[in-house]
């Protein structure tokens, strides 16, 4: 089994700069994707790597979307011949600590997505943590389960083979409705999940990409997409259930 972390940014350098000498100390290649910050944020960014050479740096022209930063880091790292992946946000907001629980969990499952499970301080903003409740409803009844205990967190291990098995078989969306709809077409392709426990940070200097309208009506859209396919879904979903209650 061979490691890589990748980790997808959008304007983040400052919080990135803080996050980084954590990150180094997990001592594994990271694969870091730019997604179109601009050329005076590339410039930051090249020169806080520039002292890591085990990190590599790939540049998205244009912005498109979180999900497609984590595809476009998943193929590159499968080019470069690595098994999983680590996927972090660049903000600092998951705990670095807990990054080793989530690797030696995957090498115990390596066929395994392994998933943070966030749980919150006060500082969390009662709006994050109310939505995550309604993704996990609605996840639930898309996948006919509750394999998934949280379908938002970014803080995950992916074996390369079962990633890109869901990336060749499903449309998954770029932006952020990569992380729920990745883990229920997982479900859907029979992948096995586990969660671990994780502890996530909101710090006072935090800059959210999260626009409340625009991204909550693709969330919308992207439940009512996943419902219609659940039921296309829905007699193997069931005989995959009642095999589960037998066995």
């Amino acid at each position: 089994m061979k490691h890589c972390i990748i980790v997808p940014h959008y304007k983040h350098e400052v919080l990135f700069e803080k996050f980084l000498p954590s990150l180094a100390s997990l001592q594994l290649p990271c694969i870091v994707v730019d997604d179109g910050s601009g050329d005076a944020s590339v410039d930051k960014l090249k020169a806080l790597l520039a002292p890591y050479p085990n990190f590599h740096l790939v540049l998205h022209q244009s912005n498109r979307g979180k999900g497609a930063s984590v595809i476009t880091g998943c193929y590159h790292a499968s080019a470069m011949g690595f098994s999983h992946v680590l996927q972090l946000d660049a903000d600092g907001q998951h705990n670095i600590n807990d990054a080793q629980k989530l690797l030696d969990y995957s090498k115990a499952h390596p066929t395994a997505f392994i998933s943070g499970q966030p749980y919150f301080d006060e500082t969390a903003p009662f709006a994050r943590k109310y939505g995550r409740k309604i993704t996990d409803f609605w996840v639930a009844l898309e996948t006919l389960s509750l394999k998934i205990k949280d379908g938002l967190c970014g803080f995950r291990v992916y074996p390369i083979k079962q990633i890109e098995h869901v990336f060749d078989n499903y449309y998954l969306g770029p932006r952020m409705d990569f992380d729920p709809e990745l883990l229920v077409k997982a479900v859907w392709a029979g992948i096995d999940l586990h969660f671990i426990p994780t502890k996530v940070i909101y710090h006072d200097d935090t800059v959210s990409h999260f626009h409340y309208l625009k991204d909550n009506l693709m969330l919308i859209r992207l439940h009512v997409r996943l419902m219609f396919g659940m039921v296309v879904r829905l007699p193997r979903l069931l005989f995959a259930r009642l095999k589960g209650l037998i066995s």
